[in-house]
């Protein structure tokens, strides 16, 4: 007999006489199911702690986080593959590490929708005020901004494929800040290396042309030697009584009219050996001269002009005799119209100008906005474009990056752009947490489900 204890606590529970057949049959089944889940989820967790234990995962970083996800990725962690987003050009030292990552055994790639391709780089013109000429490569339309180490240069809109920049001084390293609607980047160069100058030597009849050619290259500061016929056997000599033309002596020779046949064989010899020459005037037709002349034939002339026709272009008031036939690897330096007035190219190591203006010294005399000036550096430029000179190198720079997007393609590859990260299942930080309550779920539901029954 049980007792009143025992009575009321089978009151509240089922046993298997109350449990019709049909349906002590489905609940055994559904039993069979949960003890099935339970096992089956248990076994998953397990599988999926050991896999986590080996499993070597990505990683992502960008911006100002991936400093610290360098450090964490070289010590704390050892992801089997990392992908960085640059938002700007990388310090040489980020860009290293990043680098050294696959000889730990982490592949490596990269993306920078942002960063613009430039370049910079700083050279000495061979000039005797030591002026200095930077070239910045950049996108059309990009702002360029130079600085060196003391402040503000200048600046540009890029037009083509970048600008050029000739200034008197420029101290220590010389940086170019490249920006646009699509982006930026930042490249930084200094001097590699200095230029000795040499004299400079004129050839030509005493005249108006000659006369102003060496007064304003000797106003700019070049130590000229002239050579100046005034008889058949007869010249007004500056310097050597009888030249040596070398680059040990010479950066540049200036020849001015026919007078200049009879050194033609040393000078071409001379710029051979890499020296400069500008064949303008009548000795830009001179025959002796055609076998180093970029343009083998000359044709139209066009007539003097007046220089208040055109106050931008004054040139386009001097006389010309027209450049043709230019050699294939001739360059056309200088345009009047469709015809060529000034070209260039290389004989070997030494460079070729050739120009068709004849009688110059107008433009000085005669031209608007202060000629003098304009002349002086007209002339004086043409120079320092061909003259030789020697080069002493100077140590690398170790701060300089003149070129970082190519830097930064040379040092990690080409980049990829990696669409958005899907997370997977297995990765989603919710799974362990919903296996977690299914497993408890079907167990308790199971136990629950035995003990109605009265069973243990």
């Amino acid at each position: 007999m049980p007792s009143a204890v025992r009575q009321g606590l089978l009151s509240g529970q089922e046993t298997a006489a109350d449990v019709r057949p049909g349906e002590s049959r489905f609940r055994v089944f559904a039993e069979g199911v949960l003890r099935a889940v339970t096992l089956a989820t248990l076994a998953f967790l397990i599988w999926h702690a050991l896999r986590i234990l080996d499993e070597r995962r990505s990683a992502r970083a960008g911006g100002v986080d991936i400093r610290q996800s360098l450090i964490e990725w070289s010590t704390r962690e050892a992801p089997e593959r990392v992908h960085v987003a640059f938002d700007s050009i990388p310090a040489p030292s980020i860009r290293d590490w990043i680098a050294a990552l696959p000889g730990a055994g982490t592949r490596v790639s990269w993306e920078g929708v942002s960063l613009l391709p430039g370049a910079l780089t700083v050279e000495p013109v061979v000039d005797p005020r030591h002026s200095t000429r930077i070239w910045v490569a950049a996108p059309g339309g990009s702002r360029i901004v130079i600085h060196d180490e003391l402040g503000l240069l200048d600046s540009v809109t890029a037009r083509g494929g970048g600008a050029m920049f000739t200034l008197p001084k420029v101290q220590g390293m010389v940086r170019a800040d490249i920006g646009s609607a699509a982006g930026t980047t930042q490249a930084a160069s200094g001097l590699r290396d200095s230029v000795s100058v040499k004299s400079v030597l004129v050839l030509g009849i005493v005249g108006w042309e000659t006369k102003f050619v060496v007064a304003s290259l000797e106003e700019h500061g070049w130590n000229v030697d002239a050579h100046l016929a005034i008889a058949p056997a007869g010249a007004l000599i500056q310097g050597a009584t009888t030249p040596r033309i070398d680059t040990a002596r010479y950066a540049a020779v200036i020849a001015l009219d026919t007078s200049a046949a009879r050194f033609a064989d040393r000078i071409i010899e001379y710029v051979r050996s890499g020296g400069g020459l500008i064949a303008a005037g009548y000795a830009a037709s001179l025959p002796a001269l055609a076998p180093i002349l970029p343009a083998s034939g000359t044709a139209t002339v066009f007539g003097p002009g007046s220089f208040e026709n055109d106050t931008a272009s004054p040139r386009k008031a001097l006389a010309l005799v027209a450049l043709r036939q230019l050699r294939p690897e001739a360059l056309s330096i200088e345009m009047r119209g469709r015809s060529t007035a000034v070209a260039a190219h290389r004989v070997n190591s030494g460079r070729v100008l050739q120009v068709g203006y004849l009688d110059t010294w107008r433009w000085r005399m005669g031209g608007l906005n202060d000629p003098v000036k304009s002349y002086t550096m007209w002339w004086s430029g043409m120079v320092s474009s061909i003259a030789y000179s020697a080069r002493t190198s100077w140590p690398l720079i170790p701060a300089a990056e003149p070129a970082p997007l190519a830097a930064l393609i040379a040092a990690l590859g080409t980049p990829i752009v990696l669409p958005a990260e899907v997370s997977r299942v297995l990765n989603d930080s919710r799974l362990l947490p919903a296996l977690f309550a299914l497993l408890m779920t079907t167990l308790l539901a199971e136990w629950a489900s035995r003990r109605l029954r009265g069973e243990k």
